[in-house]
């Protein structure tokens, strides 16, 4: 299998394992709204399935997000991209240390918050990076362009309150694994 059909497929494992642990942790959580809760609601301290959705949803995707980094970064042989994509899908399963929902100036919920934070800086970094990278191919560099307009739009609406919390979270969750699933498809394209 070529570097860019193992980096697609890795990248669509990533999203589509997100989704689907997403949508079955908060199914077994009775109390649990998608408009009003954070994600992180799901592996905080106490949390029904604090254990499992911390391996499966934090941990699990973000060693399979810092795998498709690298592989990117190997595919369009740029480093620095790479870098800063394996970086994010590190910090994405740094996320995995619960937060105490009760206390968000603990030593746990400040961790957790400070990679949440560094998820999505490495990862706009990355993009922009990528929208230099003349390897990467103008498809790349467009989903990359798009990505961070809607990002921006997504860090308005979420600003402006104009949504639900939890539903304005996704958003923003939909806008990073949505490129993460275009730009996988076009590796898949790509790979002979």
């Amino acid at each position: 299998m070529t570097r860019a059909r193992t980096t697609g497929w890795t990248g669509l494992a990533a999203a589509g394992l997100f989704a689907g642990a997403l949508g079955a942790f908060a199914a077994l959580d009775p109390t649990y709204s998608h408009l009003t809760n954070a994600v992180s609601e799901l592996g905080a301290v106490g949390a029904p399935n604090q254990l499992a959705w911390n391996l499966i949803g934090f941990i699990a995707v973000g060693l399979l997000l810092a795998a498709f980094g690298r592989g990117l970064g190997r595919e369009i042989t740029t480093p620095s991209a790479g870098g800063l994509l394996i970086l994010f899908g590190l910090a994405f399963a740094a996320t995995a240390i619960p937060a105490d929902m009760s206390d968000l100036g603990s030593p746990g919920s400040t961790a957790h918050i400070v990679a949440s934070q560094a998820v999505l800086l490495l990862w706009a970094l990355a993009l922009v990076r990528l929208l230099f990278v003349r390897r990467a191919g103008p498809a790349l560099r467009w989903i990359a362009a798009v990505a961070l307009a809607l990002a921006v739009g997504a860090i308005v609406v979420r600003g402006l309150e104009a949504l639900p919390p939890g539903l304005s979270q996704r958003l923003s969750f939909a806008v990073v694994f949505g490129w993460v699933a275009a730009t996988s498809m076009v590796l898949l394209r790509r790979a002979p």
